[in-house]
């Protein structure tokens, strides 16, 4: 279909008028937040276990204070933060980057390790090399930062590709802890989600893994972070260094 000069004049303006209302939503949450004196958080499902405890201490220290919380899928996060309706998005920085009109903030990195059954923990050893996985039943994510980077190192594996056999496909690496521990498969994890493993699951140590991914928050870039929003950030950062040194 081709417009008319006056239909593109009336295209223009009706895409002028629907970012002045986009803008116009972002600031009216920021104003309503402001009145309130609360945080409004997005966090992946498989970030949460990091602000579950801080969110606590700060909710019970200020019992006062409006706490509004979203789980995101992966392919939502950035979105949910531009759209104003987060002030900060607790989640994976992916391999392309940020949006530009986001701020990311790093709390740390996430190196790779191996879960898997315990029934299983005789058939690896202490060191798993990832040609060591090829073709063995998978536990995955079915999509995010941590699955692209996984599938992307079999295929590009060093000499030749590798075998991946992804036969259990979850939506969130909590969802892949519980899978590996009903025996369903084995799985590469962050180290940090190796911290929230449940009975009858191993870890090995992974030898030649991906590069690690790094976790940390996204925020609008040039607006004013909310004073909870920073301070949850702060902790949180603490909280993921202290989990890390535990290891």
């Amino acid at each position: 279909m081709v417009l008319t000069p006056a239909g593109e004049e009336l295209a223009r303006r009706v895409r002028l008028l629907l970012r002045h209302w986009d803008r116009w939503l972002v600031a009216t949450r920021d104003a309503l937040l402001s009145s309130r004196r609360g945080i409004r958080v997005g966090v992946l499902v498989g970030a949460f276990d990091l602000l579950a405890d801080v969110l606590e201490d700060m909710q019970r220290e200020d019992p006062e204070r409006a706490l509004h919380v979203v789980e995101y899928a992966d392919d939502h996060l950035q979105e949910g933060v531009l759209e104003g309706e987060v002030d900060i998005g607790f989640g994976t920085l992916e391999p392309d980057g940020a949006a530009r009109a986001l701020e990311f903030h790093t709390i740390g990195a996430l190196p790779w390790v191996v879960i898997i059954p315990e029934s299983l923990s005789d058939t690896l050893g202490a060191r798993v090399r990832l040609a060591d996985l090829e073709g063995r039943p998978m536990v995955v994510t079915r999509s995010g930062p941590a699955r692209e980077t996984i599938e992307q190192h079999f295929a590009e594996h060093e000499g030749r590709p590798l075998a991946f056999n992804p036969a259990f496909e979850v939506s969130s690496s909590p969802r892949v802890v519980e899978a590996v521990a009903r025996g369903f498969g084995i799985a590469v994890v962050s180290r940090f989600r190796a911290r929230f493993l449940q009975r009858g699951v191993v870890v090995r140590e992974l030898a030649d893994g991906p590069e690690a991914l790094v976790a940390g928050a996204f925020t609008r870039r040039g607006a004013r972070i909310p004073v909870g929003a920073g301070e949850l950030l702060t902790r949180a950062t603490r909280h993921f260094q202290t989990l890390s040194r535990a290891e």
